[in-house]
């Protein structure tokens, strides 16, 4: 019985991944052994001159009920993961290490809305955007928000449902809102 639970689960993950890669044909590209489940997601904003490009590195996986959208580039290394119920917001560019690993319902986004002029609705007021980057051997908890022009460098932790609003040093494990280094991990 169990083998035949484990075969459903490589068959389905097979023919999502194959079903994947012919919907988002010229937007997805993808290296060896790489699994994307249903329901991923991935939405390049209309009437945009620049256009929405996501990549896959070797053994990368994209579980169920993501959503990738924007008009930027978004990079997923070799051995890392994005949990299920995550949002990638990517206008300009994200990239994302080796051995990276996010937990659900995380939140990564490179933009911001303008809001600066009071006499303008802030809808009209267009976007800013500054690359994020999240470097190898990364684990991302449960709930967190990572946000535009972000660092977060090898070795990092970032604690359930922490807002990551700076660059994050290398090893350290941060947290709160907005995170803060709570210590690091040779200690």
């Amino acid at each position: 019985m169990i083998f035949l639970i484990k075969f459903k689960i490589r068959f389905d993950r097979k023919v999502y991944t194959l079903i994947n890669k012919i919907r988002y044909l010229g937007i997805l590209n993808t290296e060896s052994n790489v699994v994307i489940e249903k329901r991923v997601s991935i939405k390049p904003f209309l009437g945009s001159k620049k256009s929405l490009k996501v990549e896959l590195r070797k053994n990368s996986l994209l579980k169920h009920d993501i959503i990738i959208q924007g008009t930027g580039l978004f990079v997923l290394g070799e051995n890392s993961y994005v949990s299920s119920f995550c949002v990638i917001g990517v206008n300009e560019k994200i990239v994302i290490g080796n051995n990276v690993m996010i937990a659900d319902s995380v939140s990564i986004r490179d933009t911001d809305h303008n809001f600066d002029d009071l006499n303008s609705d802030m809808i009209s007021q267009g976007i800013n955007t500054s690359e994020i980057i999240i470097k190898d051997n990364v684990w991302i908890g449960y709930g967190a928000v990572i946000t535009k022009g972000v660092v977060i460098n090898e070795g990092a932790i970032i604690a359930a449902n922490a807002v990551v609003t700076k660059d994050v040093p290398p090893n350290s494990i941060v947290g709160g809102v907005p995170a803060k280094v709570i210590k690091t991990r040779n200690e």
